[in-house]
């Protein structure tokens, strides 16, 4: 099949489903709205999607995120009085979630206050904690910047306050990222000490890039960044507290295993965002903070973290299985088989990513009410020529596991590059982000 032939029969699918532009989504579907919102600014987390994304749900009662990240539906849905439920693979992510949606009272704010103060005027006379064991932390840190971290996280991890050190140490992990050598971007970390020029990167010389980007005083570089998240997570304390009775219950694990998603509760709305099929591998993002905070101890730890998520990327357990999905072949039979992804697996990637997402969908049947939505949030991607129409190829698997699709909202635009745009040809406008609303039938 021609990209030419695939766009008519895109049309075609097109036409059968319930699709709707809705530009009102366009801001809910990323994280970006919530980078200044009480309590959902205390960790960055790029790969949410906005809080505000669930009050078009309003209704629902018993939400349940199996992606539940750094927890915007729980922390939402608890401030807004509806219960809910959350699973993460992410241990990280898992451990931000318990201790942003705690019940802190008055006296918690005081101690902690009590206890940040403390930490700056102490933790220099505290020897470091042990050096984790990752083989190339000497190339994300500075020497002053690692050892001035790893005596505030003993200090915390002295702390007798259970509720207390995990502020603390969410206050230490938030600060990682600013206070190495690198950078979160796309796929993984970028160095501070390289720049973009066409078609190739320099090196800034370490007398030069240090001292604009840390100063003069690296320990009071990163003093005033714990000064500046301990103030702000303290100020939202005071104003933003979860209901009594409303605290979510968090899972670590895969959602992919049925028993996980079982909370025993009457599901009234599921609502998610999984991995993009776009081959980011997240937990890369997120191994500075995973190792330096004790999350994993090992490569095997990480290992295991990669083997155990959806198929998102090329890291991921490779799928077998004797026949292609026969609504996601046209997309796989049109790529260039000359293209790099290809030769790197992509197709095989592809085939996992959608046959999880069946296993998730499937799963999902047995937690919920009758008539429950599930909302998606996708985003669509292109690999050697051809597209990959996430949300309607998510849609259809809802209909063959018997859901009714309620509708599919195309919130925005994905960016495309010209070079992008002019091998996709007719195929560049599905590249997008949606909403696919399903409803338990």
């Amino acid at each position: 099949m021609s990209q030419t032939a695939l766009a008519k029969s895109l049309r075609r699918a097109e036409n059968r489903l319930p699709i709707i532009y809705a530009p009102e989504l366009g801001t809910t579907v990323h994280w970006t709205p919530s980078q200044n919102l009480p309590v959902h600014r205390w960790f960055r987390y790029r790969e949410g999607f906005s809080p505000y994304l669930l009050e078009h749900f309003a209704s629902s009662k018993h939400r349940l995120d199996p992606f539940c990240g750094c927890g915007t539906t729980l922390l939402e849905s608890s401030m807004r009085g509806a219960h809910s439920y959350g699973i993460d693979l992410n241990p990280l992510a898992t451990f931000i979630t318990r201790t942003k949606t705690k019940h802190y009272t008055v006296s918690d704010k005081r101690a902690f206050i009590k206890a940040s103060s403390e930490a700056l005027q102490e933790y220099k006379f505290c020897s470091p904690s042990e050096i984790p064991s990752y083989p190339l932390l000497n190339k994300l840190f500075l020497p002053n910047s690692l050892n001035t971290l790893l005596k505030l996280k003993k200090f915390i991890l002295a702390v007798d306050t259970p509720k207390i050190r995990n502020l603390l140490l969410l206050v230490w992990l938030s600060l990682l990222e600013d206070s190495s050598n690198v950078f979160k971007e796309g796929n993984g970390l970028k160095y501070r000490n390289k720049r973009r020029k066409p078609e190739k990167y320099i090196t800034i010389p370490d007398d030069e890039w240090i001292p604009k980007y840390f100063g003069k005083d690296i320990p009071q570089f990163i003093e005033n960044l714990w000064s500046r998240k301990c103030n702000q997570i303290s100020e939202d304390m005071t104003n933003f507290r979860i209901p009594t009775g409303y605290t979510p219950q968090v899972r670590t694990g895969s959602c992919l295993i049925a028993e996980n998603l079982n909370f025993d509760k009457p599901i009234d709305l599921a609502i998610f965002s999984p991995p993009y099929a776009n081959r980011f591998d997240y937990f890369e993002s997120f191994k500075m903070e995973l190792w330096m905070g004790d999350f994993v101890t090992s490569s095997n730890d990480m290992a295991n973290l990669r083997q155990n998520s959806m198929r998102n990327n090329l890291t991921a357990k490779k799928f077998i299985s004797d026949s292609v999905w026969h609504e996601l072949e046209p997309f796989l039979n049109v790529m260039d088989d000359t293209a790099s992804s290809v030769r790197m697996g992509i197709k095989n990637t592809l085939q996992g990513y959608f046959h999880d997402t069946r296993i998730l969908l499937k799963n999902l049947k047995s937690t919920l009410i009758p008539n429950a939505k599930v909302v998606i949030v996708v985003g669509n991607s292109a690999y050697a020529k051809s597209i990959i129409p996430t949300d309607l190829l998510v849609a259809k698997i809802g209909q063959e596991e018997g859901y009714t699709v309620r509708e599919i909202k195309i919130a925005r635009n994905l960016h495309v590059s010209s070079q992008q745009r002019i091998a996709l040809n007719y195929l560049d406008s599905y590249m997008r982000e949606s909403v696919v609303i399903l409803e338990n039938s």
